[in-house]
C-alpha cells in the first residue's frame, strides 16, 4: 500500500481536527504536519516533499491562493496536489485558475472527501508511472580472493563490525574487510554515512523521526537505524532531493 503523505493548513483548530478524523478512515493517508498559517505552510513545503495538501484559503499571513502561487513558481521538488478548502464558494474559479487539484467547501462532507481522495490517488498513481525506473549499478566488494557483485538497489545499509564491515542486503548479510572511509569514497551518492558506524542507502529510507537527541530512520525492510545529528548535514539534504 502506497502511503500518501499529507499536510493540512487551516487557522481553525476544529477544522483541522475534523478533517484529521475523517482522514483517519483511510489507512493510506499519512498526515505528516498541520499548520495554522500560510507562511509556515509554504516554508515547510519548500523543504519537504509531500503528496497532498489540504489548504485553507483564508489564513493569517499568506493566504491559501498566495501559497498556491508561490508553489507553482518553485521547481525544486515535485509539486504536491493542492486541495483548497474554504467556507466560500466564490473562490472556485480562482482556485482552478492557479492549478489547484480540487476545491472543497466547509463543512467537508465524507462523500465529497472520498471522491477527492479517489481522484488524488489516481493522479498520484499516474505520476508514479511517469517516473523512470532508477538505473541499477553494480557494486563490487572484495572478500578474500573473491569479488562480490551486488545491485545497488539490493543493498540497504553497511555497518561496522569490529575490523570488518557487514553489508545488509534484501536477502542476506555479507562480511567484507574494507574501511568506512574507503567505501564512502567509491559508493554511489545515495549511500551516505548517518552514524559513525553506519552507511545507509537513502533510497531505502521510508520514515524519519526524532530519537533522543538524534534521529531514527526506518528502512524498507522495517529495520530501525540511528542517524546521528552530527551527520545530519550529510544525509538530510540528500534525502529531501530523492
Amino acid at each position: 500500500m502506497q502511503l500518501i503523505r499529507t499536510l493540512i493548513a487551516d487557522d481553525e483548530p476544529l477544522a483541522i481536527s475534523n478533517l484529521k478524523a475523517k482522514l483517519a478512515a483511510y489507512p493510506n493517508i499519512m498526515v505528516e504536519q498541520s499548520f495554522d498559517n500560510g507562511d509556515d505552510t509554504l516554508a515547510y513545503l519548500r523543504q519537504h516533499q509531500v503528496d497532498l495538501v489540504f489548504l485553507d484559503i483564508q489564513m493569517p499571513g499568506l493566504k491559501g491562493i498566495e501559497v498556491l502561487k508561490q508553489l507553482s513558481k518553485s521547481s525544486a521538488m515535485a509539486a504536491p496536489l493542492i486541495i483548497l478548502v474554504t467556507a466560500y464558494d466564490n473562490y472556485a474559479f480562482s482556485a482552478y485558475e492557479h492549478f489547484a487539484f480540487d476545491y472543497l467547501l466547509k463543512p467537508v462532507s465524507r462523500q465529497r472527501l472520498a471522491q477527492t481522495l479517489l481522484d488524488a490517488k489516481t493522479a498520484l498513481d499516474k505520476q508514479q508511472q511517469l517516473v523512470p525506473p532508477p538505473v541499477t549499478q553494480k557494486l563490487t566488494f572484495k572478500t578474500g580472493a573473491s569479488t562480490l557483485l551486488l545491485d545497488d538497489v539490493d543493498v540497504l545499509m553497511i555497518e561496522a563490525a569490529g575490523n570488518y564491515m557487514c553489508i545488509h542486503t534484501l536477502s542476506e548479510n555479507l562480511i567484507i574487510r574494507e574501511t568506512m572511509k574507503e567505501l564512502l569514497q567509491r559508493l554511489p551518492p545515495q549511500f551516505v554515512q548517518v552514524h559513525r558506524s553506519s552507511i545507509v542507502n537513502l533510497h531505502h529510507v521510508h520514515k524519519v523521526q526524532p530519537h533522543n537527541n538524534d534521529y531514527q530512520l526506518q528502512l524498507s525492510n522495517g529495520k530501525q537505524v540511528v542517524a546521528s545529528r552530527r551527520f545530519k548535514a550529510d544525509w538530510s539534504p540528500k534525502l529531501q532531493q530523492l
